[in-house]
This record gives C-alpha cells, structure tokens and sequence, in this order.
C-alpha cells in the first residue's frame, strides 16, 4: 500500500510539473495581435519639426505625418504599412505645395523611439519607393521621442 502511495504521488507531480512546463511555454509565445490607442512622437530643434502619430491595429499601422522643416514647404498627410520585425514600411501619402505625393517612408523602433530611415529612392508608377530598403540608413540623432497625443 505505501508502494502505491507513492507511485501515485509521483505520478501526480509528474503530471503537475507537465501542466506548469505548458503553460510557461504558452506565456512565453506572443499573444493574438490586438488594436491600440494612438501612439504620438515628434522630433523637434528650434527650427524643425517632425510629427508621427501611429494607430496600430495589427497587422495594419496607419496614422498621420508631418515635417517641418525650416525655409523649406511643409508636408502632411497619412501613413498605412505593416511592421516587419522593428521597422515600420509605410506608404506616405501627403500634400506639398497643393498637389498630393506618395513616398515610401521607413521608421526604425528603438526603446526609446522611432529613427527615419533614409537611402535611394525611384519613382515607379507615381509613388517614389526605396530602390535597396534592406541598406537604409537610420541616424539616432533624429529619433522622434515619444509625446503627449493632442486631444
């Protein structure tokens, strides 16, 4: 009877040790994607402005641009890409001097922001794009900081 007693005990450790190492290893794997309330940053000097303003509903980022930039045209509109790992590709669609542009813009997420992404560009059908997006480059002394969203 003690034999039993114990072969039972083991066995419901055993089994208890099972159930704890599949939930440990299901905490550990990313969650379903879910939506988020907007996500403002800004990098700003005393004669320049660049504005982002991010609504992730995964896998889809959109939101709202803005640069500007000293004694040059300021430009606005919107942004929708996908995250792919921790860049951000996005088509830019804004308004510069009353005619409406697309660009492809890239932003590299850092712990504690985004760093715009620069390097070759070519017009294709329209819509100005990366020619290599795989060799940009991001200079961290541009890094839009988090912000306050306006109201």
């Amino acid at each position: 009877m003690v034999i039993f007693r114990s072969l039972l005990f083991a066995a419901s450790l055993a089994l208890l040790a099972a159930c704890h190492e599949q939930t440990t290893q299901a905490s550990q794997e990313p969650t379903a994607p879910t939506a988020t309330g907007p996500q403002c940053y800004a990098y700003r000097t005393e004669t320049d402005t660049v504005r982002l303003t991010l609504q992730t509903t995964q896998p889809t980022v959109t939101g709202q641009l803005a640069y500007r930039y000293f004694e040059k045209d300021r430009n606005q509109g919107t942004i929708r890409g996908t995250m792919h790992g921790d860049t951000l590709l996005a088509d830019y669609t804004f308004q510069s001097e009353g005619k409406t542009s697309v660009r492809e813009v890239a932003f590299l997420r850092r712990d504690i922001g985004f760093v715009e992404g620069y390097g070759p560009v070519a017009e294709i059908q329209g819509k100005t794009i990366f020619k290599l997006p795989r060799t940009l480059h991001f200079d961290a002394k541009y890094t839009l900081l988090p912000v306050p969203c306006p109201n």
